[in-house]
């Protein structure tokens, strides 16, 4: 007989609940900074095809960008 065999449908119902409820806390975060992290990837590629004088500023928006989805990555993986 395994685990799940062994519990109750309402243990089984509060452990599943419980779970989602701790992925959801970080998952606002995620969404804002996956936002964030795609506005600046746009903006930084705009920016880098549409302004010869000005493509290191572009790459240094695109790398900020890069920076935020790595911190939403970890948050994804190790919260």
């Amino acid at each position: 007989m395994s685990e799940h065999e062994e519990l109750s449908l309402e243990e089984q119902v509060e452990r599943i609940r419980r779970k989602r409820k701790k992925n959801s806390s970080h998952d606002a975060a995620r969404r804002y900074l996956n936002t964030i992290f795609l506005l600046l990837a746009a903006v930084g590629l705009v920016w880098f095809y549409s302004d010869d004088n000005h493509r290191l500023a572009a790459l240094t928006v695109i790398g900020i960008g890069m920076i935020v989805k790595i911190v939403e990555f970890f948050l994804r993986f190790m919260g």
